[in-house]
């Protein structure tokens, strides 16, 4: 070949290339800048914990929660349901506090916020990822914001709320120590008509609540503990113990099961205790306002044992 087609193959290489460049080039995108902006709203609360404690200047509350909803924005990135997983510290006497943490919008935008906290509403910033196509997020944030009702009202980039600055000094603040009351029901088991062969069946013992209540006395979580003695004079097999909603006489629905299970024993004579913990304090509550419309029932595949509760005595 030649050396001057050889020349004229390689400029055509040469301007391939180019163009190739070019339009590589072309397919890029522009930098750009354009104004973000959405309002939200996330009051739905999960996953939360809560303490408080007293310090010099007032009451202090401290939650980490995750709140949801959705935000609304022009921008598809912001657009659709939101999850916020927020810290928050706020004295419960002056409303002054901060909140920071995370936040995900429709599985696009994410990043983190802080906030100052001031007279029930949240002013900062959040930065973060606005999603594809890939962009940087940085906004100015304002919303109302309870630790129990969450984020409402709230408007990304935009808002009129009054702008908020704190400084929190982390230092002694004496956390009140939960109050636990034991409270104890005696039971006495009678069994229905039907009897064993052996003897009648009999059985005593005793329904008791171990609570757990806040500095202002009421009740958390509680602990039910269920101890029966029972004599049945023979081979029975248990198949279930339970608390039961019903006055003496009438039937009831189940309140708390003691997940007995079924268990087999052979000369019928002896002793169950069985735990349960997280039964709510509504229940616990209600138990101890009026304990004389609550039984509890020992059922086997023989005679039923059933006490009424009385009463319940404080230690």
């Amino acid at each position: 070949m030649s050396r001057t087609r050889l020349a004229a193959l390689a400029l055509l290489a040469s301007a391939a290339l180019a163009g190739a460049g070019i339009a590589a080039a072309s397919q890029r995108r522009s930098q750009s800048t354009q104004a973000a902006t959405a309002t939200f709203t996330a009051t739905s609360l999960s996953h939360a914990s809560s303490k408080t404690c007293t310090a010099g200047d007032g009451s202090y509350r401290e939650t980490t929660a995750t709140y949801s909803g959705s935000a609304t924005s022009p921008d598809a990135r912001l657009n659709g349901p939101l999850a916020i997983r927020a810290h928050s510290i706020v004295d419960t006497t002056s409303g002054l506090g901060w909140v920071e943490g995370s936040y995900r919008v429709h599985g696009a935008a994410h990043g983190t916020f802080h906030a100052a906290v001031s007279g029930g509403n949240a002013v900062g910033a959040l930065t973060g990822d606005a999603g594809k196509p890939a962009g940087k997020l940085v906004a100015s944030l304002a919303a109302a914001f309870t630790p129990d009702g969450g984020f409402s009202s709230g408007s990304l980039g935009a808002g009129s709320a009054n702008g908020a600055g704190v400084v929190f000094q982390r230092g002694r603040c004496e956390r009140a120590a939960a109050a636990r009351t034991v409270a104890v029901a005696a039971l006495r088991f009678t069994a229905g008509k039907t009897q064993p062969a052996s003897g009648r069946a009999t059985g005593a013992g005793s329904l008791t609540l171990d609570l757990t209540r806040d500095a202002n006395g009421a009740i958390g979580e509680a602990k039910v503990v269920f101890y029966v003695n029972y004599r049945f004079g023979g081979a029975v097999t248990i198949t279930q113990l339970a608390l039961h909603q019903g006055v003496k006489g009438a039937g009831g629905p189940v309140v708390v099961d003691a997940g007995a299970g079924t268990t087999t024993d052979t000369d019928g004579n002896g002793n169950l205790t069985r735990v349960v913990t997280g039964v709510s304090g509504a229940v616990a509550q209600a138990l101890l306002a009026n304990p004389h419309a609550y039984y509890v029932e020992l059922t086997s595949n023989g005679p039923t044992l059933r006490a009424q509760l009385g009463g319940f005595r404080r230690r």
